[in-house]
């Protein structure tokens, strides 16, 4: 499975959604690494459901966001595994994280780009290599993929991976 929507969201939610991350609604932390300890991918994120299962306040919104993409490619969400926000610059150190996938376990993925931006994301698998758009999002299987800083600016990406 791999699916590329350009418009991914109506304007309503992709509205709301702006204006809560670029208006102090949502806190971000810094993170040293991407994908590794030590492997210089320094970022900001915001995770409204972590690895461990721990929510934050901004889940159920996060979680219609993510129901609606589904929804229009008729795929129906049984488990979310986790949802962050990924905010990416050119960080001086490194152009791109190491190939990866996000699970240990089968898995798909849907990122969601919230700005136009360099710093691609590559799938070997399927031969693919995106650019992020406002409002695109791409779905696939649990895969690996890699993504490239981006190279002036920042690169925003809301980043789901769930069961079917």
């Amino acid at each position: 499975m791999f699916i590329e929507d350009n418009n991914a969201l109506n304007k309503k939610d992709f509205d709301a959604l702006i204006e809560l991350t670029k208006n102090g609604g949502i806190q971000f932390t810094f993170s040293a690494h991407a994908v590794k300890v030590g492997d210089n991918g320094y970022h900001f994120l915001n995770e409204p459901l972590d690895r461990e299962g721990k929510r934050n306040k901004h889940y159920p919104f996060f979680k219609k966001i993510l129901k609606s993409i589904l929804s229009k490619h008729n795929l129906k969400l049984k488990t979310i595994h986790r949802m962050a926000i990924n905010i990416t610059f050119n960080n001086g150190f490194v152009k791109e994280v190491p190939l990866h996938e996000d699970h240990p376990f089968p898995h798909k993925q849907c990122l969601l780009y919230l700005n136009d931006s360099t710093g691609t994301t590559d799938i070997p698998f399927y031969n693919k290599s995106i650019t992020p758009q406002t409002n695109k999002a791409i779905l696939f299987e649990s895969k690996d993929h890699k993504h490239f800083f981006p190279d002036l600016g920042v690169r925003v990406v809301c980043v789901f991976t769930f069961s079917i």
